[in-house]
């Protein structure tokens, strides 16, 4: 076998792990003579950022020496937890953990030392393994306290050996885990979630048919791989056969020197990341050479939609709707098509992704069933998560419609958060209908809608908002005119926040989603202020 497709092969075997079982081979769209290029960036915005390129052939045999390295220190059947910068190391240890049969549990960069190895711990990992930022910021200590061995990530350089051959990939079935990712936490704990081989794969075809990468991409990770949407589209631009060029920390200003010196065609963002980048951009400047952008956890306003396309004129925008728990994307839709499905209550979320069902229940819940959904939660069982038929409750509310024409997806709308629902006065108030008005207000920069506890209506709804810079009335006033701008669009009276809270402290998470409970509980003295004066 030629050199190029040799490489090819071993690299789709390594991440998958398994072959599609409807068609009996690895899944992905790559050509045979696509080389996987590699590219190492730091993150300092003032120090020249330095470049290192590896080619597919190095990566591969890279990926192999480190599955046989893990093997050799029993990471086989094992849980490896991974606390490794987004970088080529992360992704080669990644796949390395399905190339010799360990399941990776990759860790969140912004926990403290304690949750880290909690979350180790909880997951079932045996080994962790560190690059020295991680270790600097965690330490081995708190891992060995709970009993799991730690290793220090290896360097790159000198991985892999052209005269050792092929390691022959541990043979796995679609239906092993292959990963214990967890969930965002922005409605209550980060939870474990097992996910699979073919659920990946899955994940991975439904990113190539709907987005389109392909071997002439250029793919910038600018979201986290610990977060199962950075991690699904390492896996779709890999497939493709797209280069890579990696970088740890989301800069505005970094990335958009990048995308100029790398000449990128395709990231992922959410609206938050969206926002920074279309604001720190210098004048005029445009950046044609993008050519796909994928926004999830968040709705793109009208606005910022019109700014992206000026600034990224030839790309091409999809939004996206998922979770951890279904690898990342249930429905994907253009801003385009959500224009002409506005509905005051609900939010047009597209059309189920490629192998995706979904359905309400009997009160409106979305239920969802498919290839890409997880195995289930750790340490719970799977008749508590999923019914007998396999559907998934996601604990958003919403409807589901058929799809038209040429689509191939049931169309999906979504109404909020079962449990995030605001009870006040009797009536049920959607936190996102009242966030949805509020960000279209020219003063407002971002808001979070939270229902507080109160004596005569149950919960008031209570509305955290950050002003822009730009603004510079009084609150007094700003809580007026917010007011005022509620009623005029159509708000109904009982659903338009009883008292606005003013401040610089909105809470997200590492993909820029605003965090509901977080940003209560760092703003909880002045609710509790300002909802004492509700009447």
């Amino acid at each position: 076998m030629s050199a190029r497709p040799h490489v090819v092969d071993r690299a789709l075997a390594a991440y998958g792990g398994a072959r599609d079982a409807r068609t009996g081979a690895y899944i992905g769209g790559a050509r045979a003579d696509a080389a996987l290029a590699t590219y190492a960036r730091d993150d300092t915005r003032d120090a020249r950022a330095t470049k290192r390129a590896t080619n597919g052939l190095a990566f591969a045999r890279s990926v192999d020496a480190t599955a046989r390295e893990l093997a050799g220190f029993g990471a086989r059947n094992a849980v490896v937890a991974l606390g490794i910068e987004c970088s080529e190391t992360f992704l080669r240890y990644w796949l390395a953990c399905a190339q010799c049969g360990a399941c990776a549990a990759p860790l969140n960069g912004r926990w403290d030392a304690a949750e880290a190895a909690e979350a180790a711990r909880d997951a079932g990992a045996e080994v962790v393994i560190l690059d020295d930022a991680h270790d600097a910021r965690w330490s081995k200590a708190g891992f060995r306290d709970v009993g799991i061995v730690v290793f220090d990530a290896s360097p790159e350089e000198g991985s892999g050996d052209e005269d050792e051959g092929w390691t022959k990939a541990y043979g796995r079935r679609a239906d092993d885990a292959c990963a214990m990712c967890y969930t965002s936490g922005t409605s209550g704990s980060p939870k474990a979630v097992m996910l699979s081989h073919g659920s990946v794969c899955a994940a991975t075809r439904a990113k190539l048919e709907v987005v389109g990468y392909d071997a002439g991409d250029t793919y910038l990770h600018v979201a986290p791989l610990y977060h199962v949407g950075g991690l699904s589209s390492a896996h779709a631009t890999l497939a493709a056969g797209a280069n890579h060029v990696f970088v740890n920390k989301f800069d505005p200003d970094l990335v958009l020197r990048i995308i100029v010196d790398e000449g990128v065609t395709a990231f992922i963002a959410v609206p938050a990341m969206m926002r920074e980048l279309v604001d720190s951009r210098g004048g005029d400047t445009v950046f044609p050479t993008v050519r796909k952008i994928l926004v999830g956890a968040g709705r793109l306003t009208d606005e910022l939609y019109n700014s992206i396309r000026h600034v990224f004129p030839n790309a091409k925008v999809t939004m996206a709707y998922g979770m951890t728990e279904t690898t990342s994307s249930v429905t994907f839709l253009s801003p385009e098509d959500a224009r002409f499905e506005l509905d005051a209550d609900s939010t047009f979320a597209g059309n189920a992704a490629p192998g995706v069902e979904v359905k309400t229940d009997a009160e409106g819940q979305l239920l969802v069933r498919g290839s890409s959904l997880m195995l289930g939660y750790v340490g719970v069982d799977r008749t508590e998560t999923f019914d007998a038929d396999g559907w998934f409750a996601t604990g958003d509310l919403g409807a589901v419609g058929e799809a038209r024409g040429e689509e191939t997806g049931s169309r999906v709308w979504l109404r909020g958060r079962a449990k995030e629902m605001i009870k006040s006065g009797g009536e049920n108030v959607s936190p996102e209908e009242v966030e949805r008005i509020l960000n279209k207000h020219a003063n407002v920069e971002a808001s979070v809608v939270i229902g507080a506890p109160h004596t005569k209506w149950g919960e008031a709804v209570v509305a955290i908002v950050k002003l822009r810079a730009t603004a510079s009335d009084t609150e007094a006033e700003h809580r007026t005119a917010l007011r005022n701008w509620c009623a005029k669009s159509e708000l109904a009276r009982f659903k338009i926040p009883k008292c606005f809270v003013f401040t610089e402290d909105l809470r997200s998470n590492a993909m820029g989603k605003l965090m509901r409970d977080a940003t209560y509980r760092a703003n909880v003295l002045a609710i509790e202020h300002a909802v004492s004066r509700v009447r």
